[in-house]
């Protein structure tokens, strides 16, 4: 059932298996009415709301995999059940989290099709709905598409050298028991 902890993660996955396309439609009437279409706001809003199923339930994976000892020997040295989750579980799931967020940034960087729909402006449209920018009817500016595919990697890649080590750590974490 869906008052389980399982039945949550089932429900969270769920949403998440519905196409941002699908869904495009019903947030442009809502985001319209609000008043947030063409605003990095509402772009910020669906994204987060795409991205926080997956997210947890991948995170979720990391935590529970982290032996509930070390959060009682550390309540048991003094620490509150905060200061155990921050100072002893936090720092052994950080490659999870980590490994969560590369995943969360990639999937709403390289997002095209929501995106397409709830921006208008220059100023509002993401990277990859600017790159349809550089097509006209009869021809194609493969210079400027190209300049802005590079444009489009360098964050990525900037991001992943940052979190590489822990991404590495977060992908195989718990797949060697010792």
């Amino acid at each position: 059932s869906l008052g389980e902890p399982h039945g949550y993660f089932v429900g969270l996955m769920l949403f998440r298996a519905v196409p941002g396309v699908a869904l495009s439609l019903p947030l442009f009437i809502v985001f319209a009415k609000v008043g947030i279409i063409d605003t990095h706001f509402g772009l910020i809003l669906a994204y987060v709301a795409m991205n926080v199923p997956f997210t947890i339930w991948l995170t979720d994976g990391f935590f529970r995999q982290i032996p509930k000892e070390l959060h009682e020997a550390a309540e048991i040295d003094g620490c509150t059940r905060w200061q155990a989750f921050w100072k002893v579980e936090f720092p052994v799931a950080r490659s999870g989290v980590a490994s969560a967020a590369i995943f969360a940034f990639l999937t709403s960087w390289n997002e095209f099709a929501l995106a397409s729909q709830l921006t208008r402006s220059v100023g509002s449209k993401t990277m990859p709905v600017g790159l349809l920018d550089f097509t006209a009817e009869f021809t194609i500016n493969w210079g400027g598409m190209c300049a802005l595919a590079v444009l489009m990697i360098v964050p990525a890649l900037i991001l992943t050298f940052i979190v590489q080590k822990h991404l590495i750590a977060g992908l195989t974490f718990g797949g060697v028991k010792g």
